[in-house]
């Protein structure tokens, strides 16, 4: 009879594991595209991009893992405070009518707890900008709010050459881009 205790004892003192998998989303993404010319530096920001993504949590309701995300955002809809004319020479550098959209996809990544009480969430995947995709791994800061809701902020750092967008040439080639930008993303994905 002890030994029947001792195994009934030992089984509830075993911790049990459980994970969920929660579907989160967003149509309010927001990437902002930071870069320099031979004149001034320049940004152009869309608020319309849309991320979706299941995050893996632990029996506490941490996350622990991310799946599927995919983030995408039209071209068209990034805006420069230079105005029109930078927006559409933007545009025609990175073939929009083509290429549409800024595309990422990761199949799965790793969600950890930081000492600031959020999480740093790192995903490698594909980063799709006109003709040319990237294996690239995106790093980014987030925070679980109280209706379990995730605000996500990062940035990446790339040479538009590599993805085949040629410099933007204004005036006859007297203002001319860098292909050195920063691409910065922020989003709440609320749960779906």
């Amino acid at each position: 009879m002890n030994l029947v205790a001792l195994i009934v004892a030992v089984l509830f003192l075993i911790p049990i594991v459980s994970f969920s998998q929660d579907r989160l989303g967003t149509n309010s993404a927001k990437l902002v595209i930071k870069g320099t010319s031979n004149i001034h530096d320049w940004i152009m920001t869309s608020e319309k991009g849309s991320c979706s993504a299941s995050f893996v949590s632990d029996a506490t309701g941490n996350p622990t893992a991310i799946n599927n995300l995919n983030f995408i955002v039209s071209v068209t809809t990034l805006k420069s405070e230079k105005g029109s004319t930078m927006d559409n020479n933007a545009y025609k550098a990175m073939a929009a009518e083509k290429y549409p959209a800024v595309k990422f996809v990761c199949t799965s990544g790793t969600v950890k707890s930081n000492a600031a009480g959020g999480y740093t969430i790192t995903a490698p995947g594909k980063l799709s900008i006109s003709s040319g995709t990237k294996d690239v791994t995106l790093v980014a800061t987030g925070k679980m709010n109280a209706d379990k809701s995730i605000k996500v902020d990062g940035s990446y750092k790339l040479m538009t050459t590599d993805y085949n967008v040629k410099a933007i040439s204004i005036m006859l080639g007297a203002i001319k881009t860098s292909a050195d930008v920063t691409i910065v993303y922020s989003m709440t994905m609320k749960p779906e």
